[in-house]
């Protein structure tokens, strides 16, 4: 006779961690954001890049250098990120290399929409250039 293996009558659930630093110079402002971004978060991490884009900063990056995940509803964020820095006129780049969030980038063919740079230093680089090419 085989025994059987009862499912858990209760769903575990594990909280997501993500946590946010910011660091704010005259140059720019950046917003690292570390562990996971999905649903449980979402709010937190539109609420604060929300406030640094209200603040008016000379730029803007999203250091994603340290996630480890990122759903979709983070891919989303990222866009909303994006077109709202892009109506307050605060110029933003994304830093990252990491897999959880380049994959579904590129999957989505969102290359265009989202500035991304593979470090925080590049992004920076990248904005104090963007006001002299779009003069151009």
């Amino acid at each position: 006779m085989l025994d059987q293996i009862a499912a858990p009558s209760a769903r575990v659930d594990v909280p997501s961690v993500m946590t946010l630093r910011v660091t704010a110079t005259a140059e720019a402002t950046v917003v690292a954001v570390r562990g996971e971004i999905d649903l449980p978060v979402l709010g937190r991490l539109r609420s604060r890049v929300g406030d640094e884009i209200d603040l008016a900063p000379r730029a803007l990056v999203l250091d994603l250098m340290d996630v480890g995940f990122c759903g979709a509803g983070g891919i989303t964020e990222l866009l909303v990120a994006a077109s709202e820095a892009h109506v307050s006129g605060v110029p933003f780049a994304i830093a990252t290399d990491r897999r959880a969030v380049l994959r579904p980038v590129r999957v989505l063919r969102l290359e265009q929409a989202l500035p991304i740079h593979r470090s925080v230093a590049a992004a920076l680089d990248w904005l104090a250039v963007l006001p002299r090419l779009r003069r151009h």
